[in-house]
């Protein structure tokens, strides 16, 4: 670590009680904030500096809901924000953006080839489902980010026509990709045509962004779930939906096998409705199409490369067709194990 930035992050950790000896490094990390590990005497912590936004709200409702968390008895961790010398979980640094810093959850990422983990995600993902459920009636918590379902909302920076229009301005990168991007396009306006029935579906907080790398697991349970940024009250379903996107691959019979151990673990800590497992198939398309409307937008932000989103434009569409061909299956896996 070079000297410029070990002065970056004692900017926020010196408003912390900690060994002045600490140690930031660099080790896992997503892509919308900073994230380093602190080793500070014998404690182990991970510092968050918000990249994304300078909004405090969005932070104090996610501790709020962590704080809330702690309380539930959980089978696993979720992260623990650290007070500073000011008894506040948020840090402001000299540039303007916030941080936070959490207790480390020991453990490794869970591996989405091992059946116990994915076993045991769903069944995490139930728990968490039913803890946050009981938060309803909290009034202090207010949602800060819209539900899923609001895509015109959420992403209405990104007509159809300047999605088009990148096979158009970089032939070279999306030319080829020009009849997935249409079949995406059409996918979103039949998700936006459904806004009604899924606002419909039975709501609560949601976690809404479970998935294999924003989990901790040690030997075969998962220990923790973390990145609780971007919770929010949205359909119940929702929660489900974002975790099974994960699941489609080329390999037919494994991703179908993966679907049923996921539900299984999930089934036994929560139930759903008839109408939202009607909904499931669609709801997961709708992860995918947020997905990609995401990373699109990225791009026309210069956030990322271009092959960032010409993955995208593939995985995404390979994900709503293959749900589209596989629904009977999927719909007798949802009834097996998770009707309410």
């Amino acid at each position: 670590m070079t000297a410029s930035t070990s002065r970056e992050y004692a900017a926020y950790l010196d408003a912390y009680p900690l060994d002045p000896d600490w140690r930031a490094a660099k080790e896992e990390s997503g892509m919308n904030n900073t994230t380093r590990m602190i080793y500070a005497g014998q404690d182990k912590l991970v510092l968050r500096i918000y990249e994304n936004h300078r909004d405090r709200a969005l932070i104090e409702t996610e501790h709020a809901i962590l704080w809330e968390l702690q309380q539930a008895k959980l089978a696993f961790e979720v992260p623990v924000p650290v007070r500073n010398r000011q008894h506040e979980s948020i840090t402001i640094g000299p540039d303007g953006k916030l941080a936070a810093l959490y207790r480390y959850i020991p453990g490794n990422r869970p591996d989405p080839s091992a059946d116990e983990h994915v076993y045991g995600l769903g069944a995490a993902a139930g728990e968490l489902s039913q803890a946050l459920a009981r938060m309803a009636d909290l009034p202090e918590l207010i949602p800060q980010y819209k539900p899923y379902y609001e895509l015109e909302e959420n992403h209405g920076a990104l007509p159809n026509e300047a999605l088009l229009q990148l096979c158009v301005e970089r032939p070279a990168q999306f030319g080829d990709r020009h009849d997935n991007i249409v079949y995406l396009l059409r996918e979103r306006e039949r998700l936006t045509a459904l806004r009604d029935r899924f606002a419909g579906l039975p709501q609560q907080w949601i976690h809404g962004d479970i998935v294999f790398t924003n989990a901790v697991a040690r030997e075969d349970r998962i220990a923790g779930l973390l990145d609780f940024e971007f919770c929010t009250i949205d359909a119940r379903a929702m929660e489900l939906a974002v975790v099974l996107a994960e699941f489609p691959g080329e390999a037919r019979e494994e991703a179908l096998r993966r679907f049923e151990l996921f539900c299984n673990g999930f089934g036994e800590r929560a139930k759903l409705s008839g109408e939202e497992l009607q909904q499931l198939p669609a709801l997961i398309k709708l992860r995918m199409i947020d997905v990609w409307l995401h990373f699109a937008g990225r791009l026309q932000s210069g956030l990322d490369p271009d092959h960032v989103l010409q993955d995208q434009i593939d995985r995404v569409s390979f994900v709503c067709k293959w749900v589209d061909e596989h629904e009977a299956e999927l719909a007798a896996i949802f009834r097996r194990y998770i009707t309410e």
